[in-house]
């Protein structure tokens, strides 16, 4: 919990950059609907995220609150949103835990998440990353945590479970380009599922749901701003055989990556004595769920390889660290489920190998104890552990810099502003300086021209 509040407390040091700016002047130039027309017809066909980006700029205009306090109340905002949905998927993976043991697993499967990410910064601190692919993954986990959990109990979706996951589906749909397709196999596989287990297809309520996917899918493939875009694209975009092969080159690449990452690691050590703790189910796991299991896995590992295709292939280049984000939610989750399935499959084996050593107890101190060294040592040996660590005393600094840039440019009285740079840069917080987009900047603030300078005397580079 110390871990989740600290990267809440970073939502209030993060400030605009570059891309914030475009949106927020367009916003504050065109208003809101023209602003998504604009860039529908002339960039992206995104619609949530170009909704989800102008609204710091719309709160800071019509509740006339400072731009920088607005950012990180939609960021806050966001994240409590993801932090919310994720605990509801963590109680689909634990459903016979509760109380104080399921908070600490809901926590530490979101704890593991912000450990392992490529880049934390566009998970939780940058809304044009976080808008684009924090919404989604959170709807994709939410449907196939719900799939999974009717076939392995047996029951069906009723109307408003239903309902609920077209709306969700159609949501995470229209955020970007691969997020439809990989809702349509989980739909796919759900309906498959039932017809193989012998279950009620309720192919209804599964047409329901693809259909919102489809409709989502359709609205952001078919803008008019994606040619316009990958025209613009480095050599290679378009390249199907090239996209095809740098996207299996570089997803072993992060695979690999995955399998390695102490936050990882720990997480899934956790998912199996805790699953090994719990009361065990009414109906036992058999070989479907074993199945089960591998299909999961099987189903995100390609889903995650498509994501690397589809941007391999609009781009010409390597998949952007916003956008693996969302791959890695999706198979943690889907690893960690399948952990879940293939330990209590081996549960009586278990036992009968190592006796009392393999009847643990959520209500015995030892256990929880150990769950929560194994935590704490696995997210700080954890990539974003040691990045926190190593910019820690950046941050301070660069908030006050970026503070001081926002008064500067917002009381100035030039129409032609000098604007130091920063004199610290850490990444968890910055990708760019007040370099990238400077016409953006000087519109919003009603300049006619910034000018980047050196940083003032009196501040250190570190």
């Amino acid at each position: 919990m110390i871990f989740l509040f600290g990267f809440f407390v970073l939502m209030f040091y993060a400030t605009p950059e570059h891309d914030d700016f475009c949106f927020a002047d367009l916003n504050v130039s065109a208003g809101f609907l023209k602003t998504i027309v604009q860039f529908y017809n002339g960039s992206s066909g995104r619609i949530l995220p170009l909704a989800l980006i102008q609204l710091p700029s719309a709160i800071s205009t019509k509740a006339d609150i400072d731009l920088l306090h607005a950012y990180s109340m939609t960021l806050a905002t966001i994240a409590v949103i993801f932090v919310a949905g994720m605990f509801v998927v963590a109680s689909r993976l634990f459903p016979r835990v509760s109380d104080l043991p399921s908070a600490f697993l809901g926590s530490a499967f979101i704890a593991s998440i912000l450990g392992a990410s490529p880049s934390v910064r566009d998970l939780l601190l940058w809304l044009p990353a976080v808008a684009c692919y924090v919404p989604p993954a959170l709807g994709c986990v939410i449907i196939l945590s719900q799939c999974v959990h009717a076939v392995r109990e047996r029951v069906g979706f009723s109307r408003l479970a239903t309902s609920f996951m077209a709306v969700i589906a159609f949501i995470a749909a229209i955020s970007n380009e691969f997020t439809g397709i990989w809702l349509g196999l989980i739909v796919a596989y759900s309906f498959l599922l039932r017809y193989t287990r012998g279950q009620s297809l309720q192919t209804g309520n599964h047409l329901l749901i693809a259909a919102a996917v489809f409709a989502g899918w359709a609205i952001v493939v078919l803008a008019p701003g994606n040619s316009l875009r990958m025209a613009t694209q480095a050599t290679g975009a378009g390249d199907v055989g090239r996209a095809l092969y740098e996207a299996l080159r570089f997803s072993l690449v992060g695979l690999g990556r995955f399998l390695r990452e102490p936050a990882i690691i720990g997480w899934l050590l956790v998912t199996a004595l805790a699953t090994l703790a719990s009361p065990a189910r009414e109906n036992p796991a058999n070989a479907d769920d074993t199945r089960l299991a591998f299909g999961i896995i099987a189903i995100a590992l390609f889903c995650c390889y498509f994501a690397y295709f589809a941007h391999e292939y609009s781009t010409g280049n390597r998949i952007v660290e916003r956008a693996q984000n969302q791959a890695l939610i999706l198979l943690l989750f889907s690893t960690t489920q399948a952990v879940v399935l293939l330990t209590e499959a081996s549960r009586a084996r278990l036992q009968a190998r190592f006796g009392a050593l393999a009847v643990l107890s959520l209500n015995d101190l030892a256990l929880p104890s150990l769950f929560g060294l194994l935590t704490i040592v696995s997210l700080y040996f954890s990539s974003t552990g040691s990045l926190l660590r190593s910019e820690l005393d950046k941050l301070s600094d660069y908030h006050q810099e970026s503070v001081q840039r926002h008064m500067l440019l917002a009381t100035s009285k030039e129409l032609t502003v000098e604007v130091p740079k920063h004199s610290t840069s850490p990444a968890l917080l910055m990708s760019a300086d007040v370099t990238a987009n400077t016409q953006c900047i000087a519109r919003y603030y009603g300049k006619t021209a910034i000018i980047p300078i050196e940083p003032r005397a009196g501040h250190s580079t570190k």
